[in-house]
């Protein structure tokens, strides 16, 4: 990988301004200084700008538009659509897995709007981390620093261990049998999900140059693969596996209602797996050509073509099969030998073979970049890393991961949400006595998102995921949401009044 190295790190610049250098001074922590004034404190803008001229000179600035869209395609498309597509249409949403997948894209181009519109106001490397630092704080950052781990790093290692279940597949009907001691049957150790992420982590030390052009040629290739999954999915596609469209809910093994519209609500957060990738733009923004307009094109590229695309994968495969039928191991080559297209299961399966890993790669290309803005600095933090996802790969099974993964995605998305509304309420960011201002009225405004976000969560999981014979299950179907939403709008017209706006 590229020397990720600060020469500089916790040094002022020259050209800093007096502002700048006291809370500098302060976050490093005096013996007057109080833990809130360290955890609360926010990294001036201008203070980005020297470090990005003068600190960064092993960055180098080679990513165009067409690069950066070729990562976030190449971490989004095809890597969660091959790795859940299946699963998500028979144990969760049935056929309206499709809406799952729109459900998903939808909220992904709202957050989406966010992170575009933050990556032109904020261009440095790190993503939400970079963000919360500059409107958030210190604190905030640093849990977007720990999130961004779990859904890149994390992510890479769930994606090794799903892919070695499809290569496993793929050496079985190509008749070889590889040695038993790799992935044993009875055991959770997979060595060839580590093998696959050690060599990613070779990729990533060797450097941008030789990973850019790796990753633009897998890419085309993996749309390539999924184009053609769609078109000869399609002309096999039987309206009676569709019926019915939005199958009857009942509660599984572990007490969640799925199926029904609860099952697609499940199925749309599982979903977002599928979407990874594209705010993995915004940390390589230091290395893009022109950040202020390559990373937010990047950002909608990825995700109106990961919608597009997955959408469209997954009507083919709930159109082939029954939903009740689909293989969640080998979903695709499984239903097109279901309708007698033996020759394309081969293809469809050597090309998600050979072109999910460029969806891992990029997964941990993000990771160091993380690493960098946290001033951890060097290759030695990226072989740490590695040799920690590479154990994560190595022990534990995918379905133990995905969970905790969409979890740290959905956060991280609600949290570069949290910090636009930090950005857009204090007008003079790059001035460090108003960015520290007790004055600001960015906490309410902030407190206001998040209490609605939490009410929204709230009373979907209790109205809709809960088992039906929860004790507030009338409650959350008759004035439960209608109090929230009033609460909601109460609070919001508070607001607005108390700080003299026209509206929030």
């Amino acid at each position: 990988m590229l020397q990720l190295r600060k020469k500089g790190a916790g040094k002022m610049d020259v050209n800093a301004t007096d502002g700048e250098r006291g809370n500098v001074q302060a976050a490093g922590g005096g013996p007057m200084t109080s833990l809130w004034s360290r955890v609360s404190w926010k990294k001036p803008l201008s203070l980005t700008y020297a470090e990005e001229s003068s600190e960064n000179p092993h960055l180098e600035r080679t990513l165009g538009c067409f690069d950066l869209l070729m990562i976030g395609i190449g971490g989004t498309v095809g890597s969660g659509v091959f790795a859940t597509a299946g699963l998500i249409a028979k144990s969760y949403a049935g056929p309206a897995a499709v809406l799952s997948w729109i459900l998903a894209g939808f909220g992904c181009i709202l957050s989406g709007a966010s992170f575009m519109e933050l990556s032109g106001l904020i261009p440095s490397a790190g993503s939400t981390y970079a963000y919360a630092y500059h409107s958030l704080g210190e604190m905030p950052a640093m849990i977007a620093g720990c999130l961004l781990t779990l859904e890149y790093g994390v992510a890479s290692a769930g994606s090794a261990r799903s892919w070695s279940d499809k290569f496993e597949s793929w050496l079985h009907q190509m008749g070889v049998e590889g040695p038993v001691w790799m992935k044993p049957k009875d055991s959770s150790i997979d060595l060839y999900a580590g093998l696959l992420m050690s060599l990613c982590v070779g990729i990533v030390l060797c450097g941008m140059s030789a990973g850019k052009q790796l990753i633009n040629i897998v890419t085309v290739t993996k749309i390539s693969v999924v184009l053609f999954i769609i078109v000869v999915g399609l002309t096999k596609f039987d309206s009676s596996n569709m019926d019915p469209f939005i199958a009857p809910e009942h509660i599984n093994a572990v007490d969640q209602v799925v199926f029904g519209w609860p099952g697609v609500m499940l199925g749309a957060s599982a979903s977002f797996y599928g979407y990874i990738g594209y705010d993995e733009v915004c940390c390589l923004a230091a290395e893009a050509k022109n950040p202020t307009r390559d990373i937010p094109r990047a950002v909608f590229g990825t995700v109106v073509g990961a919608a597009f695309l997955s959408t469209l994968a997954t009507l083919s495969l709930v159109g082939m099969q029954k939903y009740t039928e689909i293989d969640v191991a080998e979903s695709y080559g499984t239903a097109l030998r279901h309708v007698g297209y033996h020759w394309a299961a081969p293809i469809v399966e050597i090309g998600e073979v050979f072109t999910m890993p460029v969806g891992i790669l990029i997964g941990f290309l993000a990771q160091p970049r993380v690493q960098y803005t946290h001033k951890i600095c060097d290759n030695v933090g990226t072989l740490i890393a590695g040799f920690g996802l590479i154990g994560i790969a190595v022990c534990i099974p995918f379905k133990y991961l995905w969970d905790f993964i969409s979890l740290g995605i959905l956060l991280a998305f609600n949290l570069t949400n949290t910090c636009l509304l930090a950005v857009r309420y204090r007008s003079c960011l790059c001035t460090p006595a108003c960015i520290n201002s007790a004055s600001n009225p960015t906490a309410a405004v902030v407190a206001l998102f998040l209490g609605v976000s939490w009410l929204s969560a709230y009373h979907i999981q209790e109205s809709l995921l809960a088992p039906r014979g929860s004790t507030d299950h009338w409650y959350m179907h008759t004035y439960g949401p209608v109090a929230a939403a009033v609460f909601s709008v109460a609070s919001g017209r508070y607001i607005c009044r108390e700080n003299g706006w026209n509206a929030l």
